[in-house]
């Protein structure tokens, strides 16, 4: 496995912009497409048991130049999209069982198997990388058997996959309490595998966005991001281009679109210092 990639120039910090639920709706789709044509996303994770999933991976081609992102598996375990979908509990029963052991192997082995042949049928090869939708790839067991698939499916060049560990100078609750779920045993585990892993992850907020004060308060939090996050962040957004009216973060959705389509994002970007990468870049191993 190849090393990390060189240190950047001083004063420079490679980031990873990072685009959750590919395929959840058509907005996400449209602004997810438009923002890694525009250099502003450098990864996005597919939600492939969505219904969309098929029509939008033939999106991708046009729009995610293989040096410019990252496609990786967004492991679904907790929304279900259709009637009588299995490998699918609700995120209170699923943190319960993985944290006592009484998670059944069959059908969480079968799910992963499903998810990452939908992948795989509609792109021909591996995922970039992978995370979790509500971060469920951390969870004890679940990480487990994703480590085993991962080994099985993938012998040589493996896709990394993202930490959920906030840098130091994040104090917020909710992404160290994201972090305690399983974050640190994701990566012992990872690492006495062979498997690469991101260092930092950045994004964790409330979503709140339904008043001109929450958008304000997101810019506040972009830019302590770009304040204290280290270089090789990983940056998780979730843009859309319209709120879907079932979606509950529908209005944060869009409010991120327009943050990170907006000038004032780039402009920001350039004063910190910091260059939109994609992962494999600094994390996986030698996919030649």
């Amino acid at each position: 496995m190849s090393a990390a990639a060189a240190a950047p120039p001083t004063g420079v910090r490679r980031w990873v912009s990072s685009a959750d639920d590919f395929a959840i709706d058509a907005g996400a789709v449209d602004a997810i497409v438009e923002l890694i044509a525009r250099g502003r996303v450098t990864a996005t994770s597919a939600l492939v048991d969505a219904p969309l999933w098929a029509s939008a991976a033939r999106q991708l081609p046009a729009a995610a130049d293989a040096a410019a992102v990252d496609v990786g598996l967004h492991l679904n375990l907790t929304q279900g999209f259709a009637a009588g979908t299995t490998g699918v509990w609700p995120l209170g029963e699923l943190v319960w069982r993985c944290a006592t052991g009484r998670l059944a192997r069959a059908p969480l082995e079968a799910a992963l198997a499903r998810q990452f042949d939908a992948f795989e049928a509609q792109l021909g090869r591996a995922p970039d990388y992978i995370d979790g939708h509500q971060h469920v790839h951390q969870f004890g067991v679940v990480r487990d058997a994703l480590l085993r698939e991962l080994q099985r499916r993938y012998p040589a060049a493996r896709p990394w996959i993202r930490s959920t560990r906030p840098p130091a100078g994040v104090h917020d609750r909710k992404a160290r309490g994201i972090a305690l779920l399983g974050e640190r045993g994701l990566r012992l585990r990872a690492a006495g595998a062979g498997l690469p892993m991101s260092p930092w992850l950045v994004g964790v907020y409330d979503f709140r966005a339904g008043s001109a004060a929450d958008r304000v308060t997101y810019r506040a939090q972009l830019a302590r991001w770009m304040d204290v996050g280290p270089d090789a962040s990983v940056l998780m957004c979730h843009p859309a281009s319209r709120a879907d009216a079932a979606d509950p973060i529908g209005a944060a959705r869009v409010m991120e679109y327009g943050h990170l389509g907006g000038s004032e994002f780039g402009a920001a970007l350039h004063r910190a210092g910091i260059v939109l990468v994609r992962g494999s870049t600094l994390f996986a191993s030698d996919r030649s």
